[in-house]
């Protein structure tokens, strides 16, 4: 090993190495799913450290001692949201940005192998030899085979946002739940609905003519909408068997009931088929347990806040009780009861067979919105009766005793948590549900994980008052600002993501999709109008903007990864598309102004042909919203199109055009093809991982995507990091100014021949892109301490007569390890771990018989 400099000569050499510009954290929201589990043999637990992309591994094997070790951390892909153990030594952790399946040694430390998955693999799971990757963003499961790891199949599926996998107990069939299953609703068009109601307030005039949300049995609907919330596959013939309704809206997680083999679904039921916010106040969704029964799919559903009375509002005492967002599930083995984690509640409850809540557990034990934990999964180890809770808002794991119903402990997912201080407090404001008047709802009930819940709401209230905003006619070429004036009675419109509204330079204002709300703090009022809860202080709603300004767009799929679009897509040419969107006689560009694709300005209702003001909104994510075909006879994916009524299908040309129109079919399909692969914000390179080895290291793919990704990170695009075991030992690397920085500082930088000629048999580094300005914490200096990984020295491990082992807490990613004989294997010390004064103290079992010998080990 090469001399350690001294940490000052370290500190003052540093400062022109860490060139790379800084960069304020950038945030993806990853969606759990199973972001938590046990190894077969019930003796490790394993953790999904999102925000530091990292797979946490702990020991649990000691009965006695209630807090897991943590004993390793190893690198993954960008925005990991599931894993699970195939075997005690190997974990496939699906990453969600990265749009990768990571195949972990847990003895090797290491990454192993990168699959590539479709956009926004949510789920992995294990049948008949082969692995099953929910991919949400593309309607699909991929199959692997578990062994060779290569692809076998591609199934597409009819739903919306497959996420959430589960196997039956013979291993023959596997379900996959839609988060976005919708509930069977979707609109009317202005045209076809019938006038609103009068208004309440007698000052207001008539309301303006508006869609209607209906059920889709309705008799005016020339078409249908399906209601696939599961569908069941045939692990051994890889046929899509069935699909099942009636489950809910939407579909967190799904368990298999471990004697009748039925479907049990963790889900919310939207309710907006009910007109106007002051008739949904306190009350827009159930939260609920579906249990489907086999093979018939019959459902049966469970309330789990059957007793609140919603029309009290506040409400403490629903507050006190109420189970929002369920997200897990985990049976008991004989299948009596299960536990469910509430996202929203930070509550675990235990329910029985026949849907009662027996026992409930608060997982914050202190604090207000800012200290929200958000129990996101589950793995209970039958063996203790302990029940691990993987936290998300925190990145935390709470330890409960199932038998008491009690929490046990909790400790942090990792050593190291990169997300500032006021993104972390501004997060619990949106998906808090204690904050509305009965504790049953949040924001993110409706904006799911900061996203859409894939329905639109008649939020309009008869007893408002009217608005009035300023816009100017551009697409008429008249720039003076004019009022719009607006009803409270404002019809149907569908949930806007909440991600992107900041570019990272300038905010999407004015907001919503009337541009009636000129700040995020101007939506303030919902925690009362519609929530029933209070408005929030200046400090915490200023806090919350905070977090949604740091959300950002995953990449546009279909972008190449030089961060270009396809030479053809969809039957068109992108780049012959945006040539005729940019085009002064067709003028859309004149509103969605490149490249947000809006102006944010509130136009010409003319334009649009809508009945009332809308914003020019934008078009970056317009290939997430093309599931809704209302033509006659056809059967819908979804209810809800791309205006903002929620109607709206056949892109290039979803509202009218006044001024000007396309000349042909080919040229509305090029428009299509760019609107379809427009850059989000987001450069593709962003996330993108590759694993090379000794076997792929001279593979002409392996090189060319190498060569892409050290481009990006030229251009700016993005940061590359490499991370993984390198001749042996855990390493990492930044690319800058064409070579490979290390970890350690003493070190010249590598070519990309010279360091891929280094790679031994049995290592395995990861490439990986980064957001611009992450590329140091990625590959150089995890923590931002200035001292290089490799540099920081080891702490000192000292014993007392007790005997008591000793170290620094200022070393939390070091644990200590026992051994009868120096050249004997090392094991984890799993006896409590305390504090005492500066330092952790860990008392070990003496070894029978012989003297013990004893040691520090990092994490990573």
């Amino acid at each position: 090993m090469p001399p350690r400099l001294p940490i000052g000569t370290a500190l003052l050499c540093l400062l022109p190495v860490l060139r790379a510009p800084a960069q304020s954290y950038v945030h993806f929201e990853a969606r759990h799913q199973h972001p938590i589990g046990l190894s077969p043999d019930g003796t490790r637990l394993f953790v999904l450290n999102s925000p530091d992309a990292r797979l946490s591994v702990f020991d649990v094997s000691n009965a006695a001692n209630p807090v897991p070790v943590l004993i390793a951390e190893i690198p993954v892909g960008l925005e990991p949201v599931s894993l699970r153990a195939r075997t005690n030594d190997e974990v496939w952790v699906v990453n969600e940005l990265s749009d990768s399946v990571s195949i972990v040694s847990v003895s090797g430390h290491r990454t192993v192998a990168t699959l590539r998955a479709a956009d926004e693999p949510a789920d992995v799971v294990f049948a008949q030899g082969r692995a099953f990757v929910s991919c949400a963003r593309s309607n699909a499961v991929r199959v692997f085979d578990v062994n060779t790891r290569a692809e076998l199949a591609v199934l597409d599926v009819e739903g919306i946002y497959p996420r959430a996998l589960a196997v039956n107990a013979a291993g023959t069939r596997v379900y996959a739940a839609f988060l976005l299953s919708g509930n069977g609703t979707t609109v009317l068009k202005h045209t076809a609905a019938p006038p609103q109601p009068p208004p309440t307030n007698g000052a207001l005039p008539a309301p303006p003519q508006t869609a209607l949300i209906v059920e889709h049995t309705d008799a005016r609907l020339l078409y249908t909408v399906t209601d696939h919330d599961v569908v069941e596959l045939n692990a051994e013939t890889l046929a899509v068997e069935s699909y099942l309704g009636s489950a809910g809206t939407n579909l967190f997680d799904l368990a298999v009931h471990p004697v009748t083999g039925d479907l049990w679904l963790a889900n919310t039921e939207a309710l907006n088929l009910i007109r106007f916010e002051p008739a949904l106040r306190g009350h827009f969704v159930d939260n609920r347990l579906t249990k489907l029964a086999l093979p018939a799919g019959t459902a049966t559903v469970f309330d789990l806040n059957a007793g609140i009375n919603y029309a009290t509002l506040p409400n403490p005492a629903a507050q006190s009780t109420a189970l929002a967002q369920p997200s897990a599930l985990s049976f008991a083995p004989d299948g009596s009861h299960l536990w469910v984690a509430a996202f929203g509640s930070d509550r675990v409850a235990k329910v029985l067979a026949n849907g009662t809540v027996a026992a409930r557990v608060d997982v914050r034990p202190f604090g207000d919105s800012r200290a929200m934990r958000g129990p996101r999964g589950l793995a209970w180890q039958h063996s203790t009766g302990r029940l691990y809770v993987m936290n998300k808002l925190v990145n935390s794991v709470s330890v409960i005793d199932t038998a008491a119903s009690t929490l046990l402990a909790e400790v942090p997912a990792g050593t190291h948590d990169p997300m500032p201080e006021v993104v972390k407090h501004g997060r619990g404001f949106l998906f808090d549900a204690r904050l509305s008047g009965n504790g049953t709802m949040s924001c993110a009930s409706c904006h799911l994980d900061a996203d859409r819940d894939g329905l639109a709401w008649d939020l309009g209230d008869p007893g408002g008052s009217m608005v009035t905003v300023q816009g100017r006619d551009i697409s008429a070429g008249d720039f003076t600002l004019r009022d719009r004036v607006m009803h409270p009675m404002k019809g149907p419109m569908t949930t806007q993501t909440l991600r992107g509204l900041h570019d990272g330079t300038t905010a999407a204002a004015p907001f919503h999709w009337r541009g009636d709300r000129p700040t995020l703090q101007s939506f303030n009022v919902t925690f009362d109008d519609l929530m029933g809860g209070d408005q929030l202080g200046e400090a915490d709603i200023n806090v919350l903007a905070d977090y949604i300004n740091s959300l950002r767009h995953h990449p546009n799929p279909h972008e190449e990864l030089d961060r270009t679009p396809p030479p053809f897509f969809n039957l068109g040419d992108p780049a012959r598309g945006r040539t005729l969107f940019t085009a002064a006689n067709n003028h859309c560009a004149v509103c969605h102004v490149l490249p947000a694709t809006t102006g944010h300005n509130i136009d010409l209702m003319s334009t649009v042909g809508s009945t009332q003001p809308v914003k020019d909104t934008s078009l970056v994510t317009m290939y997430q919203r093309i599931f809704y075909s209302p033509q006659p006879g056809n059967v819908s994916l979804s209810g809800y199109g791309m205006l903002h009524d929620g109607t709206g299908s056949g892109l290039p040309t979803v509202h009218p055009y006044t001024i000007a129109a396309l000349n042909n079919t080919q040229q509305f399909a090029d428009v299509k093809a760019f609107l379809l692969t427009l850059d989000t914000g987001t450069a593709p390179a962003v996330g993108y991982d590759l694993t090379v080895t000794t076997a792929n290291r001279t593979a002409a793919a392996v090189l060319s995507d190498l060569g892409e990704l050290e481009n990006q990170a030229t251009l700016l695009n993005s940061d590359l990091a490499v991370r993984g075991v390198l001749q042996g030992r855990p390493r990492a690397f930044r690319f800058n100014a064409s070579l490979y920085r290390s970890d350690r500082f003493a070190e010249a930088g590598l070519s990309r021949a010279a360091l891929l000629a280094l790679l031994a048999p049995g290592d395995a580094l990861t490439w990986l892109g980064v957001p611009p300005g992450q590329g140091i914490r990625f590959g150089n200096d995890r923590d931002g301490d200035t001292i290089l990984n490799a540099d920081e020295a080891a702490p000192a491990l000292s014993m007392t007569n007790a005997p008591l082992l000793l170290w620094p807490q200022a070393h939390p990613d070091w644990f200590a390890e026992s051994s009868t004989t120096l050249q004997a294997p090392w094991s984890t010390l799993t006896e409590p771990r305390t504090t005492a004064g500066a330092f952790f103290s860990i008392q070990p079992v003496p070894a029978p018989g012989g003297s013990s010998f004893f040691r520090l080990r990092r994490t990573w």
